[in-house]
């Protein structure tokens, strides 16, 4: 109860510091900033961080805004972060408690002033601190379009005097996966399990304004964006400075680690044993209880994902034609009935898994390669399912 009535305490004096603040008129010495964080270790800052910096030494503020906030302590929190429904929220703190904790996960800090007058600048802080508001500061995060930096990119613009442009992107065209995949490939293993649970979304080519929804896009477009205002033209961005630079020794997943080495192996050895034990009345049918029962629970998530959660990339997922969820437990009921219905059941699984493995390359989706192998063994084993139980060897 004391820990309780301690962080009510927090919280009312942290709204009436903003308040006060607020109350405030930013000086002419004020200056607003793009914090951009660059990736680190942890899947959550795989992609870096955006914030908002307002300094004004003769006011004594000097505050950062972000709207990438979540409470761990919310009422069945993971159930609500998997369904898409958690609630990010605006947050605060100085700027001098904002640092440590990028230094001590070794991520970058890079600072863009924006070239942004007085008014502007009153404006913006104006409209941040009504959107830290308790009725305001709420909102359903959605990873690919309105997350930390789109947000902050959006307050911007709504607010400055004139309209910002950026300059017109002459590179080939990329897909959302694109520009994930520049983040990922360090971790083979995020790299497949984003993937796995991320749909055809994905697959659309993104416009460069969408670009944007990367911290480090972000910084690059702010670094070339101009306000256009009454016919002239001014850089949005007066001045870069690296705070922090990079500590992380970023390394490739080891070769003998990653999915698709390991997969690989494991689909050759239960390949050999297939071809050793198909005539004979050994099964090893343990295998097929593990391979296909895990297939189904990934087809079970990615069913939950697609059609009973809010996140619009994770539908339609095409990954459904070779994780089919009932694997599990149909597949593990048919293995123990030795049946015609377990004949018909992987005949028709051998069929489908064929068709995947032909068209693997054209579906509408980009599958992840690492997979490729489970896939083949899915295939494998189900033939052979169909031939232990046509040769009544079971």
């Amino acid at each position: 109860m004391k820990r309780f009535k301690f962080f009510i305490c927090l919280f009312v004096i942290g709204i009436l510091s903003l308040s006060h603040t607020n109350a405030k008129q930013l000086s002419e010495q004020s200056e607003v900033s793009l914090l951009t964080c660059s990736p680190g270790e942890d899947i959550y800052r795989h992609w870096g961080h955006s914030a908002l910096r307002f300094h004004d030494p003769l006011n004594k503020i000097d505050l950062v805004f972000n709207y990438g906030t979540f409470n761990f302590n919310t009422p069945n929190f993971y159930t609500k972060f998997a369904r898409g429904k958690l609630m990010y929220r605006l947050a605060y703190e100085s700027y001098r408690d904002f640092l440590p904790e990028y230094m001590k996960s070794g991520q970058g800090v890079t600072e863009q002033k924006l070239n942004l007058d007085l008014d502007t600048k009153r404006k913006l802080f104006a409209a941040v601190a009504e959107n830290y508001k308790p009725e305001n500061r709420y909102y359903y995060y959605d990873f690919l379009f309105d997350n930390c930096s789109t947000r902050i990119r959006d307050i911007i613009e709504a607010n400055v005097e004139g309209k910002i442009i950026y300059k017109e992107n002459k590179d080939e065209p990329k897909n959302f996966w694109n520009l994930l995949d520049h983040f990922m490939n360090r971790s083979r293993w995020i790299h497949l399990g984003i993937h796995i649970i991320l749909g055809s979304p994905c697959d659309v080519e993104a416009t460069p304004y969408q670009y944007m929804f990367l911290p480090d896009n972000m910084m690059y477009a702010f670094a070339e964006a101009t306000v256009l205002n009454n016919g002239e033209r001014v850089p949005l961005v007066s001045h870069t400075k690296e705070v922090l630079n990079p500590a992380l020794d970023y390394k490739m997943t080891e070769w003998y680690k990653r999915p698709g080495f390991i997969f690989g192996i494991l689909s050759l050895i239960i390949l050999w044993v297939s071809i050793r034990t198909l005539k004979s009345k050994l099964n090893y049918f343990i295998i097929d209880h593990v391979l296909f029962g895990v297939t189904g629970l990934v087809g079970w998530v990615i069913i939950f994902l697609w059609f009973f959660t809010d996140h619009q990339a994770t539908g339609p997922n095409w990954n459904i034609l070779w994780a089919l969820p009932f694997y599990f437990p149909v597949a593990n009921i048919l293995l123990g009935l030795k049946n015609k219905a377990s004949y018909f059941f992987f005949f028709t699984s051998s069929v489908l898994l064929l068709i995947v493995l032909a068209t693997w390359f054209i579906i509408p989706q980009s599958f992840p390669n690492e997979i490729l192998p489970i896939v083949a063994l899915l295939f494998i084993r189900s033939i052979y399912i169909v031939k232990k139980l046509k040769l009544k060897l079971v």
